[in-house]
């Protein structure tokens, strides 16, 4: 439009509007029409446009033709959002240049009041809020929309949605290294997408926004603890797998909170969160993985134990590794060997730490007082090695608590045996049980989970550490009997874990007359004697609760 008619330029937009938009469309409209009379009136002018300020006081409907010219597509294209957003059908936007479904170009408020962005629909930012987009989520908004400034500014220079949001002048120039001249339109594009998001309801608080990979249509979910590839029933392997507990449609879910609550509907309980594989927990939509561990309330991360010699990679993030978890037996007792666990430096400074402070290894006294003695179960010596007394202590202490997905609050103090000639530890649990030893269990339910024990050097003969019912349902009526089950041979910086609980049951408090239905009876293990040489050990053992 030239000068003489900026007057009725408005006027004639609106016509243009009223004919493209069904009567339908009115709360569209009028959210549209709002948002451009409040963002043109808001367009920079020049200082010394001195007659553009008049007309600006005069009239609120004020259009500066340049701006008008400039920002005209962006200026539809923010109609199209809040008719997209309001409004009964994306079709109706093909005169706008859009198209029903989400054709790549287009981006709306959805009816959740959220950002909805599609780029041949799989691509999909949905009721995410933009301060909590990754720099993904910025890539792919960028890749979605017609806004050619922001585009190119951050091509190369990539930005999540709250950095994207505080940008200012100098953040542009000096950062971004955005040329002087494209600052101010890049600045308008800013604050366009801020003035959406003050339209928008109700934004999630995930952080996940974009749906898992293309092709992925569901997850299937088990809990804490099945064996995918185990029957338990049988005993046979099923190179298949066994039915999951649920398998949950992705279809619609846009957050991982939504799959949380999906999941929770379909197995009829309450859902906390959600495990991969390996036991890192599932943090991100777009990570999740096609099949998934779900913990129920207050349960923990439980390895599975699909068949011996499987191997997991567990993730060691705090000394950037991979911690090498072979399967020994399972689902009960539920068994593993962690090959190289400890270094040789570490192996030897734990035994000169500990070699001076050894004394007779001690059994539990069953009654109602925790009282400790010594016998000829156990022959062994001990010395106890609380956190912070060595830097080296402490690395492993993080190290199991990363290995077993548990905080090492509920850890006792690290406990070194030395184990002579001839010398042992019968087969016995490391639980406590409530029926025999009452005043070891200090609240409801509580007892000893996990144990981490790890080989501290070589032994020549004998030592080995043997779970009885591995593999053997007999019952066991010699505890000194090493000849039978899984035995474990002891190898420097190795280690062994192994569940004292129950998987589904292990956070339960058991009713009066069965006070051990959370324990698993067949964690029996036992020392073998050593035969040749000596033999080093230290472990950890990690409660369900305080």
């Amino acid at each position: 439009v030239d000068g003489a008619e900026e007057g009725s330029c408005w006027r004639q937009l609106r016509k243009a509007l009223r004919r493209a938009l069904p009567a339908t469309a009115a709360r569209g409209r009028e959210a549209g029409a709002m948002l451009v009379d409040n963002e043109l009136s808001r367009e920079p002018e020049s200082a010394d446009d001195s007659q553009g300020k008049q007309r600006r006081r005069q009239s609120k409907w004020f259009v500066n033709t340049k701006t008008a010219a400039m920002y005209a597509p962006t200026v539809l294209l923010l109609l199209a959002v809040f008719y997209v957003g309001f409004g009964p059908s994306p079709a109706s936007l093909v005169g706008l240049g859009g198209a029903a479904g989400g054709a790549p170009g287009s981006w709306h408020l959805n009816d959740a009041g959220g950002l909805l962005l599609a780029r041949d629909n799989t691509v999909r930012l949905e009721r995410v809020s933009p301060t909590a987009w990754t720099e993904a989520d910025v890539g792919a908004w960028l890749a979605s929309v017609s806004l050619s400034h922001l585009r190119a500014a951050f091509r190369k220079k990539r930005v999540t949605g709250a950095r994207l949001l505080s940008l200012d002048e100098h953040d542009l120039v000096r950062d971004i290294q955005i040329a002087d001249e494209d600052v101010a339109k890049v600045l308008y594009q800013v604050r366009v997408l801020k003035h959406v998001m003050a339209h928008a309801r109700k934004w999630s608080a995930s952080t996940g926004s974009i749906a898992p990979g293309v092709g992925q249509k569901s997850v299937k979910v088990f809990l804490t603890g099945d064996n995918m590839f185990f029957d338990n029933a049988t005993g046979v392997l099923h190179p298949d797998g066994v039915t999951p507990a649920a398998v949950v449609s992705l279809a619609g879910v846009a957050t991982l909170r939504d799959l949380v609550a999906r999941a929770s509907t379909q197995l009829r309980a309450p859902v906390r969160e959600f495990a991969a594989h390996n036991g890192d927990l599932v943090t991100d939509l777009r990570e999740v993985p096609a099949t998934v561990y779900a913990l129920l309330d207050e349960q923990y991360y439980v390895f599975p134990t699909e068949n011996v010699g499987h191997i997991h990679k567990v993730p060691l993030p705090s000394e950037d590794k991979e911690a090498t978890v072979e399967t020994l037996s399972g689902p009960t007792p539920r068994v593993f060997r962690i090959h190289s666990f400890l270094s040789k430096e570490e192996c030897a400074a734990i035994v000169d730490i500990a070699r001076d402070k050894m004394g007779r290894s001690t059994i539990a006294e069953s009654g109602d007082e925790a009282k400790n003695s010594v016998g000829e179960a156990r022959t062994s010596s001990t010395a106890w090695l609380q956190k912070g007394l060595d830097p080296v202590v402490n690395r492993i202490r993080q190290r199991v608590a990363e290995l077993t997905k548990l905080p090492m609050s509920l850890a006792e103090d690290m406990q070194v045996l030395h184990y002579s000639k001839t010398q042992h530890y019968w087969a016995h649990h490391d639980y406590f049980d409530p029926n025999i030893y009452r005043g070891f269990v200090t609240a409801p339910g509580q007892n000893r989970f996990i144990t981490v024990l790890f080989y501290l050097s070589d032994i020549e003969k004998g030592g080995e550490t043997v779970f009885p019912f591995a593999g053997d349902n007999r019952p066991v009526t010699d505890f000194s009997d090493c000849s039978r089950g899984v035995k474990v041979t002891p190898k420097a910086g190795d280690a062994v874990m192994f569940y004292s609980m129950t998987a589904r049951r292990h956070m339960d408090v058991c009713p009066p007359d069965d006070l051990g239905c959370n324990l698993d009876i067949k964690s029996l293990h036992g020392s073998c004697d050593v035969v040749t040489g000596e033999k080093w050990a230290a472990n950890y053992w990690v409660s369900n609760k305080v």
